[in-house]
């Protein structure tokens, strides 16, 4: 479990205070019911954003509903369900009264009227580095390709296949993509999936402009209106394979 690996690596004070800065790690998740997102506030943010590990961070109004938030949810479910060292993480900021927490988003020039926004710390990087604007569609799949592209975790998208997804991160930057695409063939696997890695390992080697532009073919055919669900999940599916070459 995530949660204790954190409670675990906090810097310890002395004996004495020890349940007091457990109770101040765990008392704000206690009743909220969002699974695998911990929530910070003015006092805990520092301590979690510390770059012992990597952690994005949602930003909204303190009550927030809708399909964002939605789709906020079910990614972080999906991340901490996974193996993945990475942190989800909710600033629920309060727009009356003592104004909770806006003084977390101001520390950042993040302002209320462009809520959601989601910000990324690195591994390495604690809050008093620059974190990584994510600034994409505000969708589950769409998140998961953002943090497996910046922080380097795996989690596993519809499409991805593990051990073809570690041979594609490093194609982009090979002096030999011919001797990648031979490893990646040597693995045996011929499902779907597997063939496509393949597909576009083959065309990427050939044309070096092949990602981005396959990537922007792809992305226009799930927003046409006219093409059909089970294609745009298709698509979806070869978008996620895509990210990783990038």
């Amino acid at each position: 479990n995530l949660l204790c690996e954190v409670l675990t690596h906090v810097r310890q004070p002395p004996p004495r205070h020890t349940m007091s800065i457990v109770s101040l790690l765990l008392a704000p998740t206690l009743g909220y019911v969002d699974r695998g997102i911990l929530k910070l506030d003015n006092t805990t943010f520092d301590k979690i954003v510390d770059g012992s590990r990597a952690v994005i961070v949602r930003f909204d109004k303190e009550y927030a509903y809708g399909d964002e938030h939605d789709a906020w949810k079910d990614f972080a479910k999906k991340v901490g369900e996974s193996s993945a060292s990475l942190l989800s993480c909710d600033v629920g900021v309060s727009e009356y009264g003592d104004k909770d927490n806006a003084d977390i988003a101001e520390r950042f020039s993040i302002k209320t009227d462009d809520f959601p926004q989601y910000r990324l710390w690195l591994k390495g990087s604690g809050s008093d580095k620059s974190p990584v604007v994510y600034s994409g569609e505000k969708k589950s799949d769409a998140f998961l390709r953002f943090v497996q592209e910046k922080a380097g975790v795996w989690i596993g998208l519809p499409g991805q296949v593990k051990e073809l997804d570690a041979i594609a991160k490093k194609f982009g930057t090979a002096a030999d993509k011919t001797g990648l695409v031979a490893e990646a063939k040597a693995l045996g696997m011929s499902d779907e999936a597997a063939k496509y890695y393949l597909k576009v390992m083959d065309k990427a080697a050939a044309d070096g402009g092949f990602i981005s532009k396959e990537t922007a073919r792809l992305q226009k055919m799930i927003d046409d209106g006219s093409v059909k669900p089970a294609k745009k999940e298709q698509f979806g599916r070869r978008l996620n394979v895509l990210s990783s070459f990038a």
